[in-house]
């Protein structure tokens, strides 16, 4: 055996050969361009060594019994925690940057990989961009190699790229500044410093005048004016500052989790997901000829981060079918065999004049 072939599922009754499914060294043709045969002779009757499968049982070919895509099934939800109303944002003359009326697009946050790290118009420019991580499947964490981030899948949508003009994170309307987008552990002692250096700067501040809008009906009405010691005017500034943070700022798009007896909440995971199905491969990069909204017609309607925004079956089918003029359908388009991951390096002892001998 010339490559090396890794096991397909640790499950499967049987494994077949290489040749049963590559046709190779006949011509310039893509190997894993196999008929819908090498698959279906498993999977239209599907049975597992020493126990039941998680996968669906009869799957004959795409076009006809393919089952709807698993992220899209009743039962499945969306995991994020993170507060996104797509129809919200969607809207015309939309509320922007200081005071301008926009109106946003799905690539003004969606990009890919690959062009994540350019300019981002609703993006904070003081932040490092970060590029993310590649994407697609099948890359050892091991393996020497220089990573190049792909266009194939979405980029996870980070605040500094596409939030923070629009929701800043003002803590005090004495100050400029905004707070880091980080754990409240980190926000209260930046919030505690920046109070500091302020009153610091500004000793007039520590004489309060009374807030005539706090007096309360049928109590004794305070003095005029309080005079704090900047500990105390320090103390006082953060907790009115951080309630108005974890309360509205923060609230506003994540989960806060109270707990007893600890004057900071924790903010739940944001559960973001990379991947909704890590058993298919999909290209963006190659479909970029389709509006956005064509695949994904649920977004401009959906109000709700629980939804699962991909296109549906049937709405690959309207392409992806038998005939001439359709684009490719079988299996080995969206799916691979050989786990990727688990390949090793290839070996040979053949020189290039033994490969040329032999030709002859």
């Amino acid at each position: 055996m010339c490559h090396d072939g890794p096991i397909h599922q640790a499950k499967q009754v049987f494994t077949p050969s290489c040749a049963s499914c590559h046709a190779d060294h006949r011509g310039a043709i893509r190997l894993a361009a196999t008929g819908d045969a090498n698959c279906t002779q498993c999977h239209a009757n599907l049975t597992a060594r020493g126990s039941s499968t998680q996968f669906v049982r009869n799957v004959a070919s795409f076009e006809s019994n393919h089952p709807e895509f698993a992220a899209l099934r009743p039962e499945r939800r969306d995991p994020g925690t993170i507060q996104l109303n797509h129809y919200l944002h969607l809207q015309p003359n939309l509320l922007g940057p200081n005071g301008s009326r926009v109106q946003m697009a799905c690539a003004d946050c969606h990009r890919s990989a690959a062009d994540a790290g350019g300019p981002w118009p609703y993006g904070d420019s003081k932040s490092k961009t970060e590029i993310p991580k590649d994407l697609s499947p099948g890359i050892s964490k091991n393996e020497p190699s220089i990573p190049v981030p792909s266009r194939a899948y979405m980029a996870p949508a980070t605040y500094a790229q596409t939030c923070a003009v629009c929701h800043s994170l003002q803590f005090d309307k004495r100050l400029a500044d905004a707070v880091p987008h980080d754990k409240p552990e980190v926000i209260h002692p930046f919030v505690v410093a920046k109070l500091q250096d302020y009153i610091a700067a500004h000793q007039a501040d520590l004489r309060v005048p009374r807030d005539p809008s706090r007096d309360l009906p049928e109590k004794p009405i305070p003095a005029d004016y309080r005079l704090l010691t900047p500990p105390q005017w320090v103390a006082e500034r953060a907790t009115e500052d951080e309630q108005l943070l974890w309360r509205k700022t923060c609230k506003q798009c994540h989960t806060l989790l109270m707990e007893e007896g600890s004057a900071l909440p924790k903010i739940a995971p944001s559960n973001i997901t990379a991947r909704y199905m890590p058993h298919a491969n999909f290209d963006h990069s190659q479909h970029g000829l389709v509006d956005c909204a064509s695949c994904h017609a649920a977004a401009t309607t959906s109000q709700q981060s629980s939804d699962v925004l991909l296109p549906g079956i049937a709405t690959c089918r309207a392409c992806h079918h038998s005939g001439a003029e359709a684009a490719e359908s079988r299996c080995f388009e969206c799916h691979t065999y050989h786990d990727p991951a688990q390949r090793k390096p290839a070996h040979s002892n053949f020189s290039v004049a033994d490969l040329l001998a032999r030709a002859h």
